[in-house]
């Protein structure tokens, strides 16, 4: 169940279906994440009149970037992510020799964010959760207020993300989902970065990577 004060619109895009949210706020609009064709879908989305002021990037794979820097283009919209732009984080320099990853169009990264902290944007409150093991800079975006967290490819309904690719580690994002996402109030509203939503009450009676 959405909350009054924020109104969220998802785009599922790209080679493998991976989700870009535009959030309404009091003062502005945000997007958590860019995928493939995401920067003409928010062009088509935005009121006359406002503004995309920023952007949350929940990691760098390719999936979740090959859209930052066209819309950063069509809206100068401030990025904020965990590193630099990096074509390591974006998995073409450490397999794209395999043949099966898009090329990522270099971006800018307004903001490099500390590993946890707060910050408010468009009007909204945000706690910033640092939470590696899919990808060494696996970020969750949370609206404690609102009952709310982004989380890319942190956590999905009923699993977590992989932990098989470069930077992986299934240990340690499992500690950091239980340490940083579970201690939240369990009507928490999860929006992952592909597939259906989910609330923390319903991962921590029937998630098997979070109960075994």
């Amino acid at each position: 169940m959405l909350r009054v004060s924020v109104q969220i619109q998802v785009y599922t895009g790209g080679p493998v279906m991976c989700h870009g949210y535009l959030i309404a706020a009091p003062e502005g609009y945000i997007a958590v994440d860019a995928p493939a064709g995401f920067a003409a879908w928010v062009s088509t989305r935005l009121p006359e009149g406002k503004k995309l002021t920023d952007l949350l990037l929940t990691h760098q794979h390719f999936d979740h970037v090959q859209d930052v820097a066209e819309l950063q283009r069509r809206t100068g919209c401030r990025v904020h992510a965990a590193a630099a732009y990096s074509r390591n984080l974006t998995l073409e320099t450490l397999v794209g020799g395999a043949g099966w990853i898009p090329a990522v169009e270099p971006f800018t990264v307004d903001e490099v964010l500390p590993c946890d902290c707060e910050r408010t944007w468009a009007g909204l409150n945000w706690q910033v959760y640092s939470i590696p093991g899919h990808s060494a800079d696996g970020l969750a975006y949370g609206l404690p207020a609102e009952e709310m967290v982004f989380v890319g490819d942190i956590l999905f309904a009923g699993s977590i993300g992989r932990t098989d690719l470069p930077g992986g580690s299934q240990s340690q994002l499992v500690r950091g989902i239980n340490a940083k996402l579970m201690v939240l109030s369990p009507e928490t509203e999860v929006f992952s970065g592909h597939g259906p939503g989910t609330f923390l009450q319903e991962e921590e009676l029937n998630n098997p990577w979070l109960t075994c």
